[in-house]
């Protein structure tokens, strides 16, 4: 008989624990323990991050703007091979978890901001310390915010926009090995908001509907809806 280990100290499972939300055993030696904002093993604490991680979340976490110039451009060559190209560049911004829920005044948790004016966008900012399979969805989301912006699309309802965001998000994360970018597609697809969740998912069905992301993209910059 094979038993199982901790996913969080390697040693040998006892008969209680319990299962982080992404389906990993935790042994009982890390009961009360604050867990990772990420992928819900234990954390440690003493790793400095803005919020708390895991040491494997904090191994590949993004927390400097040269770390940013390190990972960024896989990504962006990523998004627009997805036919996602912003008009003028845009720079991603690394700024405290603290600053970007004061810009919003608390409502809800939110890891990236992009400001535009009309068609120009003037920040994109990204909350620093994100392992780097949520970073790169976060920009992936955020990216999507400054071409409806540079593209004229005009202000949507916020299931459409936000919708839009997310669905580029997953695109990008389906093609990033390993478990994290799993955890973050099925964190997506499975999110019970009905702005977030419930637009990237009528997002989705509506590409699928018209047979296309473009097609469904030409018919939101008419109507301002989902088709």
């Amino acid at each position: 008989m094979i038993l199982p280990r901790c996913a969080a100290c390697g040693r040998i499972m006892t008969l209680t624990g319990y299962v982080t939300s992404n389906g990993e055993l935790v042994c009982q030696r890390h009961t009360g323990a604050q867990p990772s904002v990420c992928c819900g093993l234990p954390a440690d604490l003493s790793l400095g991050a803005d919020r708390p991680l895991c040491p494997r979340c904090a191994t590949s976490a993004v927390r400097t703007q040269q770390d940013v110039k390190r990972v960024l451009p896989p990504i962006a060559a990523r998004l627009r091979s997805l036919s996602i190209r912003t008009t003028t560049p845009v720079r991603v911004r690394l700024v405290p978890f603290g600053e970007v829920q004061g810009l919003l005044g608390g409502h809800g948790e939110v890891l990236g901001v992009t400001v535009s004016l009309g068609s120009e966008v003037v920040d994109l900012m990204v909350v620093r310390d994100l392992p780097l399979a949520r970073f790169g969805a976060v920009v992936a989301h955020e990216v999507m915010h400054a071409y409806l912006a540079q593209q004229g699309f005009g202000m949507l309802p916020p299931e459409v926009a936000e919708g839009l965001c997310e669905l580029l998000a997953h695109a990008w994360l389906k093609d990033q090995p390993g478990a994290p970018a799993q955890w973050e597609r099925r964190r997506i697809s499975e999110n019970p908001d009905p702005v977030y969740g419930g637009g990237f998912r009528a997002a989705r069905a509506a590409a699928i509907r018209v047979g296309g992301v473009r097609r469904m993209l030409e018919h939101v910059r008419r109507c301002g809806e989902f088709p």
